[in-house]
Protein backbone atom coordinates (compact mmCIF):
# COMPACT_ATOMS: atom_id res chain seq x y z
CA UNK A 1 0.00 0.00 0.00
CA UNK A 2 1.30 3.45 -0.96
CA UNK A 3 0.74 5.61 2.15
CA UNK A 4 1.52 8.77 0.16
CA UNK A 5 -1.28 8.30 -2.39
CA UNK A 6 -5.08 8.50 -2.04
CA UNK A 7 -7.30 7.45 -0.42
CA UNK A 8 -6.14 9.21 2.73
CA UNK A 9 -7.42 8.61 6.26
CA UNK A 10 -10.06 11.30 6.87
CA UNK A 11 -8.83 13.00 3.69
CA UNK A 12 -5.51 14.04 5.29
CA UNK A 13 -2.27 13.64 3.32
CA UNK A 14 0.55 11.78 5.11
CA UNK A 15 3.80 13.81 5.01
CA UNK A 16 6.05 11.91 7.41
CA UNK A 17 8.70 9.26 6.86
CA UNK A 18 8.19 5.53 6.22
CA UNK A 19 10.00 4.90 9.53
CA UNK A 20 7.43 6.94 11.45
CA UNK A 21 4.63 5.10 9.64
CA UNK A 22 6.16 1.84 10.82
CA UNK A 23 6.14 3.12 14.42
CA UNK A 24 2.49 4.16 14.10
CA UNK A 25 1.26 0.87 12.62
CA UNK A 26 0.65 -0.97 15.94
CA UNK A 27 -1.51 1.94 17.14
CA UNK A 28 -3.77 2.18 14.09
CA UNK A 29 -6.35 -0.26 15.48
CA UNK A 30 -6.68 1.63 18.77
CA UNK A 31 -7.48 5.15 17.58
CA UNK A 32 -8.95 6.55 20.80
CA UNK A 33 -6.25 5.09 23.04
CA UNK A 34 -3.58 6.30 20.61
CA UNK A 35 -4.96 9.84 20.67
CA UNK A 36 -5.00 9.90 24.48
CA UNK A 37 -1.45 8.53 24.72
CA UNK A 38 -0.19 11.03 22.12
CA UNK A 39 -1.95 13.88 23.91
CA UNK A 40 -0.33 12.98 27.25
CA UNK A 41 3.06 12.56 25.58
CA UNK A 42 2.67 15.91 23.82
CA UNK A 43 1.95 17.73 27.08
CA UNK A 44 4.90 15.98 28.75
CA UNK A 45 7.22 17.05 25.91
CA UNK A 46 5.84 20.58 26.03
CA UNK A 47 6.49 20.79 29.78
CA UNK A 48 10.03 19.47 29.29
CA UNK A 49 10.61 22.00 26.50
CA UNK A 50 9.59 24.94 28.68
CA UNK A 51 11.94 23.69 31.42
CA UNK A 52 14.77 23.49 28.87
CA UNK A 53 14.04 27.03 27.67
CA UNK A 54 13.89 28.41 31.21
CA UNK A 55 17.39 27.09 31.97
CA UNK A 56 18.95 29.56 29.51
CA UNK A 57 17.72 32.64 31.37
CA UNK A 58 19.14 34.31 34.45
CA UNK A 59 15.99 34.95 36.47
CA UNK A 60 18.04 36.71 39.17
CA UNK A 61 17.70 39.83 37.01
CA UNK A 62 13.93 39.69 37.56
CA UNK A 63 11.80 40.29 40.60
CA UNK A 64 9.23 37.67 41.58
CA UNK A 65 6.46 39.74 39.98
CA UNK A 66 8.51 40.16 36.82
CA UNK A 67 9.14 36.42 36.63
CA UNK A 68 5.42 35.78 36.94
CA UNK A 69 4.68 38.41 34.29
CA UNK A 70 7.25 36.90 31.94
CA UNK A 71 6.05 33.30 32.34
CA UNK A 72 2.39 34.25 32.03
CA UNK A 73 3.12 36.36 28.93
CA UNK A 74 4.97 33.49 27.24
CA UNK A 75 2.15 31.08 28.13
CA UNK A 76 -0.46 33.55 26.87
CA UNK A 77 1.31 34.00 23.52
CA UNK A 78 1.76 30.23 23.19
CA UNK A 79 -1.77 29.20 24.11
CA UNK A 80 -3.50 29.37 20.72
CA UNK A 81 -0.68 27.40 19.06
CA UNK A 82 -0.68 24.83 21.84
CA UNK A 83 -4.42 24.25 21.49
CA UNK A 84 -4.21 24.24 17.70
CA UNK A 85 -1.50 21.56 17.80
CA UNK A 86 -3.56 19.50 20.23
CA UNK A 87 -6.76 19.75 18.21
CA UNK A 88 -4.94 18.88 14.96
CA UNK A 89 -2.97 16.05 16.64
CA UNK A 90 0.32 17.42 15.30
CA UNK A 91 3.90 16.48 16.15
CA UNK A 92 5.24 20.04 16.50
CA UNK A 93 5.62 19.60 20.28
CA UNK A 94 7.86 16.62 19.59
CA UNK A 95 9.91 18.57 17.03
CA UNK A 96 10.55 21.60 19.25
CA UNK A 97 11.37 19.31 22.19
CA UNK A 98 13.77 17.28 20.02
CA UNK A 99 15.59 20.43 18.90
CA UNK A 100 16.17 21.80 22.39
CA UNK A 101 16.72 18.41 24.04
CA UNK A 102 19.33 17.47 21.45
CA UNK A 103 21.09 20.83 21.90
CA UNK A 104 20.92 20.36 25.67
CA UNK A 105 22.59 16.95 25.42
CA UNK A 106 25.19 18.22 22.93
CA UNK A 107 26.10 21.11 25.25
CA UNK A 108 26.65 18.45 27.95
CA UNK A 109 29.06 16.68 25.55
CA UNK A 110 26.58 13.81 25.05
CA UNK A 111 27.03 14.04 21.29
CA UNK A 112 25.75 10.56 20.45
CA UNK A 113 22.49 11.00 22.35
CA UNK A 114 22.01 14.56 21.07
CA UNK A 115 22.75 13.49 17.51
CA UNK A 116 20.36 10.54 17.78
CA UNK A 117 17.46 12.71 19.04
CA UNK A 118 17.98 15.32 16.32
CA UNK A 119 18.50 12.70 13.59
CA UNK A 120 15.29 10.93 14.66
CA UNK A 121 13.33 14.21 14.51
CA UNK A 122 14.71 15.09 11.06
CA UNK A 123 13.88 11.62 9.79
CA UNK A 124 10.29 11.87 10.97
CA UNK A 125 9.80 15.38 9.58
CA UNK A 126 12.54 17.35 7.86
CA UNK A 127 11.82 20.67 9.60
CA UNK A 128 14.63 20.45 12.24
CA UNK A 129 17.20 20.08 9.44
CA UNK A 130 17.81 23.85 9.73
CA UNK A 131 19.59 23.20 13.05
CA UNK A 132 22.45 21.47 11.19
CA UNK A 133 24.06 24.77 10.05
CA UNK A 134 24.19 25.82 13.72
CA UNK A 135 25.98 22.61 14.71
CA UNK A 136 28.42 22.99 11.82
CA UNK A 137 29.24 26.65 12.46
CA UNK A 138 29.70 26.12 16.20
CA UNK A 139 31.99 23.15 15.55
CA UNK A 140 29.87 20.37 17.01
CA UNK A 141 31.11 17.99 14.34
CA UNK A 142 30.69 14.77 16.31
CA UNK A 143 27.03 15.58 17.02
CA UNK A 144 26.54 16.62 13.40
CA UNK A 145 27.95 13.31 12.15
CA UNK A 146 25.78 11.26 14.53
CA UNK A 147 22.73 13.28 13.46
CA UNK A 148 23.36 12.52 9.79
CA UNK A 149 24.12 8.86 10.54
CA UNK A 150 20.92 8.46 12.56
CA UNK A 151 18.81 10.15 9.89
CA UNK A 152 20.34 7.97 7.16
CA UNK A 153 20.10 4.71 9.12
CA UNK A 154 16.42 5.27 9.92
CA UNK A 155 15.68 5.68 6.21
CA UNK A 156 16.57 2.02 5.72
CA UNK A 157 15.24 0.49 8.97
CA UNK A 158 11.75 -0.11 7.44
CA UNK A 159 13.41 -2.34 4.82
CA UNK A 160 13.83 -4.99 7.54
CA UNK A 161 10.03 -5.39 7.64
CA UNK A 162 9.00 -4.13 4.19
CA UNK A 163 11.87 -5.28 2.00
CA UNK A 164 14.39 -3.08 0.17
CA UNK A 165 12.34 -2.65 -2.98
CA UNK A 166 9.13 -1.48 -1.29
CA UNK A 167 11.03 0.72 1.17
CA UNK A 168 12.89 2.38 -1.72
CA UNK A 169 9.54 2.92 -3.43
CA UNK A 170 8.08 4.57 -0.31
CA UNK A 171 11.15 6.79 0.08
CA UNK A 172 10.81 8.00 -3.50
CA UNK A 173 7.08 8.65 -2.97
CA UNK A 174 7.81 10.50 0.27
CA UNK A 175 10.33 12.74 -1.46
CA UNK A 176 7.86 13.39 -4.27
CA UNK A 177 5.40 14.70 -1.64
CA UNK A 178 7.79 16.85 0.42
CA UNK A 179 10.17 18.07 -2.32
CA UNK A 180 10.39 21.89 -1.90
CA UNK A 181 10.77 22.18 -5.67
CA UNK A 182 7.27 20.82 -6.32
CA UNK A 183 5.07 23.32 -8.14
CA UNK A 184 2.43 23.19 -5.42
CA UNK A 185 5.14 24.17 -2.91
CA UNK A 186 6.32 27.19 -4.92
CA UNK A 187 3.02 29.09 -5.05
CA UNK A 188 0.72 28.45 -2.09
CA UNK A 189 -2.10 30.90 -2.71
CA UNK A 190 -4.96 29.45 -0.66
CA UNK A 191 -6.03 30.40 2.85
CA UNK A 192 -4.38 28.56 5.74
CA UNK A 193 -0.80 28.22 4.51
CA UNK A 194 2.08 30.40 5.65
CA UNK A 195 5.87 30.81 5.01
CA UNK A 196 7.77 32.69 2.30
CA UNK A 197 6.26 30.39 -0.33
CA UNK A 198 2.79 31.48 0.77
CA UNK A 199 3.67 35.14 1.40
CA UNK A 200 5.82 36.38 -1.49
CA UNK A 201 3.86 35.11 -4.53
CA UNK A 202 0.59 36.77 -3.47
CA UNK A 203 2.31 40.18 -3.29
CA UNK A 204 4.69 39.80 -6.24
CA UNK A 205 2.40 38.39 -8.93
CA UNK A 206 -1.28 37.99 -9.68
CA UNK A 207 -2.66 34.91 -7.95
CA UNK A 208 -6.10 33.42 -7.50
CA UNK A 209 -7.02 33.58 -3.83
CA UNK A 210 -10.07 32.30 -2.01
CA UNK A 211 -11.23 35.87 -1.26
CA UNK A 212 -12.01 38.48 -3.86
CA UNK A 213 -9.45 41.04 -2.62
CA UNK A 214 -6.45 42.16 -4.64
CA UNK A 215 -3.12 41.35 -3.02
CA UNK A 216 -0.36 41.73 -5.58
CA UNK A 217 1.67 44.95 -5.54
CA UNK A 218 3.66 43.79 -8.60
CA UNK A 219 2.96 41.49 -11.50
CA UNK A 220 6.23 39.64 -11.99
CA UNK A 221 6.49 36.44 -14.00
CA UNK A 222 6.60 33.14 -12.13
CA UNK A 223 10.27 32.45 -12.83
CA UNK A 224 11.25 35.77 -11.25
CA UNK A 225 9.05 35.13 -8.21
CA UNK A 226 10.61 31.68 -7.74
CA UNK A 227 14.07 33.29 -7.88
CA UNK A 228 13.04 35.88 -5.27
CA UNK A 229 11.61 33.16 -2.99
CA UNK A 230 14.77 31.05 -3.14
CA UNK A 231 16.97 34.14 -2.71
CA UNK A 232 14.92 35.15 0.33
CA UNK A 233 15.35 31.69 1.81
CA UNK A 234 19.11 31.94 1.34
CA UNK A 235 19.16 35.43 2.88
CA UNK A 236 17.32 34.24 5.99
CA UNK A 237 19.94 31.52 6.44
CA UNK A 238 22.75 34.01 5.72
CA UNK A 239 21.38 36.36 8.40
CA UNK A 240 22.30 33.73 10.97
CA UNK A 241 25.86 35.08 10.74
CA UNK A 242 24.62 38.21 12.52
CA UNK A 243 23.40 36.03 15.39
CA UNK A 244 26.44 33.75 15.54
CA UNK A 245 28.83 36.75 15.58
CA UNK A 246 32.11 34.90 15.95
CA UNK A 247 34.68 33.00 13.98
CA UNK A 248 33.38 29.63 12.74
CA UNK A 249 33.94 26.44 14.76
CA UNK A 250 34.19 28.33 18.03
CA UNK A 251 31.91 27.31 20.91
CA UNK A 252 29.76 29.96 22.58
CA UNK A 253 30.12 30.13 26.38
CA UNK A 254 27.27 32.54 27.06
CA UNK A 255 24.06 30.56 27.60
CA UNK A 256 21.68 33.39 26.75
CA UNK A 257 23.51 34.21 23.53
CA UNK A 258 23.38 30.53 22.57
CA UNK A 259 19.63 30.60 23.14
CA UNK A 260 19.33 33.75 21.01
CA UNK A 261 21.24 32.00 18.20
CA UNK A 262 19.27 28.74 18.36
CA UNK A 263 15.96 30.60 18.60
CA UNK A 264 16.71 32.34 15.31
CA UNK A 265 17.26 29.03 13.50
CA UNK A 266 14.03 27.69 15.04
CA UNK A 267 12.14 30.89 14.15
CA UNK A 268 12.95 30.67 10.42
CA UNK A 269 11.92 27.01 10.06
CA UNK A 270 8.24 27.78 9.30
CA UNK A 271 9.32 30.69 7.07
CA UNK A 272 11.80 28.82 4.87
CA UNK A 273 10.06 25.46 4.50
CA UNK A 274 6.87 25.18 2.42
CA UNK A 275 3.39 23.97 3.34
CA UNK A 276 3.39 25.42 6.86
CA UNK A 277 0.15 25.71 8.79
CA UNK A 278 -0.69 27.99 11.70
CA UNK A 279 0.31 25.37 14.30
CA UNK A 280 3.96 25.44 13.08
CA UNK A 281 4.39 28.98 14.41
CA UNK A 282 4.75 27.72 17.95
CA UNK A 283 8.37 27.54 16.76
CA UNK A 284 8.47 31.34 17.13
CA UNK A 285 7.78 31.08 20.88
CA UNK A 286 11.45 30.62 21.94
CA UNK A 287 12.40 33.91 20.25
CA UNK A 288 9.32 35.63 21.67
CA UNK A 289 10.26 34.42 25.16
CA UNK A 290 13.72 35.94 24.69
CA UNK A 291 12.29 39.27 23.50
CA UNK A 292 9.88 39.46 26.43
CA UNK A 293 12.76 38.74 28.81
CA UNK A 294 14.80 41.50 27.16
CA UNK A 295 12.13 44.17 27.53
CA UNK A 296 11.11 43.17 31.06
CA UNK A 297 14.68 43.18 32.38
CA UNK A 298 15.53 46.50 30.69
CA UNK A 299 12.29 48.34 31.43
CA UNK A 300 14.10 50.67 33.87
CA UNK A 301 16.87 51.49 31.39
CA UNK A 302 17.24 54.80 29.62
CA UNK A 303 15.19 54.38 26.44
CA UNK A 304 16.29 55.18 22.90
CA UNK A 305 14.16 55.70 19.82
CA UNK A 306 15.20 52.26 18.54
CA UNK A 307 14.16 50.71 21.85
CA UNK A 308 10.65 52.15 21.65
CA UNK A 309 10.25 51.26 17.96
CA UNK A 310 11.29 47.65 18.69
CA UNK A 311 8.95 47.42 21.68
CA UNK A 312 5.94 48.80 19.80
CA UNK A 313 6.61 46.53 16.82
CA UNK A 314 6.76 43.53 19.16
CA UNK A 315 3.44 44.48 20.73
CA UNK A 316 1.82 44.72 17.29
CA UNK A 317 3.31 41.42 16.11
CA UNK A 318 2.28 39.76 19.37
CA UNK A 319 -1.38 40.42 18.55
CA UNK A 320 -1.18 37.58 16.02
CA UNK A 321 0.16 35.24 18.70
CA UNK A 322 -2.53 35.93 21.27
CA UNK A 323 -5.54 33.61 21.71
CA UNK A 324 -7.65 36.44 20.26
CA UNK A 325 -6.22 35.74 16.80
CA UNK A 326 -8.68 33.10 15.67
CA UNK A 327 -11.99 32.73 13.91
CA UNK A 328 -13.80 32.18 17.23
CA UNK A 329 -12.93 35.71 18.37
CA UNK A 330 -12.40 37.67 15.16
CA UNK A 331 -15.16 35.96 13.26
CA UNK A 332 -14.69 33.74 10.24
CA UNK A 333 -14.66 36.58 7.67
CA UNK A 334 -12.14 38.84 9.42
CA UNK A 335 -9.88 35.93 10.34
CA UNK A 336 -9.80 34.71 6.74
CA UNK A 337 -9.09 38.28 5.63
CA UNK A 338 -5.91 38.31 7.77
CA UNK A 339 -5.01 34.88 6.42
CA UNK A 340 -5.58 36.10 2.89
CA UNK A 341 -2.92 38.80 3.41
CA UNK A 342 -0.56 36.48 5.36
CA UNK A 343 -0.37 38.72 8.43
CA UNK A 344 0.94 35.92 10.64
CA UNK A 345 3.88 35.36 8.28
CA UNK A 346 4.57 39.10 8.08
CA UNK A 347 4.50 39.52 11.86
CA UNK A 348 6.93 36.60 12.24
CA UNK A 349 9.35 38.15 9.74
CA UNK A 350 9.20 41.45 11.66
CA UNK A 351 10.40 39.57 14.76
CA UNK A 352 13.78 39.20 13.01
CA UNK A 353 14.84 42.88 13.00
CA UNK A 354 13.41 43.25 16.51
CA UNK A 355 15.57 40.35 17.72
CA UNK A 356 18.62 41.86 16.02
CA UNK A 357 18.12 45.07 17.97
CA UNK A 358 17.52 43.15 21.21
CA UNK A 359 20.81 41.26 21.09
CA UNK A 360 22.34 39.87 24.32
CA UNK A 361 25.21 42.38 24.22
CA UNK A 362 22.75 45.27 24.36
CA UNK A 363 20.90 43.49 27.17
CA UNK A 364 24.09 43.38 29.25
CA UNK A 365 24.89 47.02 28.48
CA UNK A 366 21.42 48.24 29.47
CA UNK A 367 21.39 46.22 32.68
CA UNK A 368 24.87 47.50 33.57
CA UNK A 369 23.56 51.05 33.18
CA UNK A 370 20.61 50.22 35.43
CA UNK A 371 22.92 48.79 38.11
CA UNK A 372 25.25 51.80 37.85
CA UNK A 373 22.39 54.34 38.14
CA UNK A 374 20.95 52.48 41.14
CA UNK A 375 24.36 52.53 42.81
CA UNK A 376 24.65 56.31 42.56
Amino acid sequence: MNIYAPPFAKGLQYYYSPFFALILMPFCKYTLISKIVWLLLSYALLYRTFKLLLAYFDTRLLTKNEINLWILSVAFLSFQFIMYNVSMIQITFFLIWAIFESINQIFKSKHILGGFILGLAINIKLMPILILPFLFYRGYFKALIFTILTFTALLFVPAICLGNEFNSFLLSEWWAVINPGNKEHLFETGIGTHSLVALLPVYLTETLGELDFKRNLLNLNHQTVELIINTSRFLLLALSIIYLRSMPFKKESNKLKSFWEISYFVLIIPLILPHQQKYAFILAVPMISYLLYFFITTRKAQKTKGYYISLYLLLVCALFYTPFYGSDVLGYSLFNFTQHYRLLSISTIILIPISMFCNPKKLVELNDKISYSQGQ
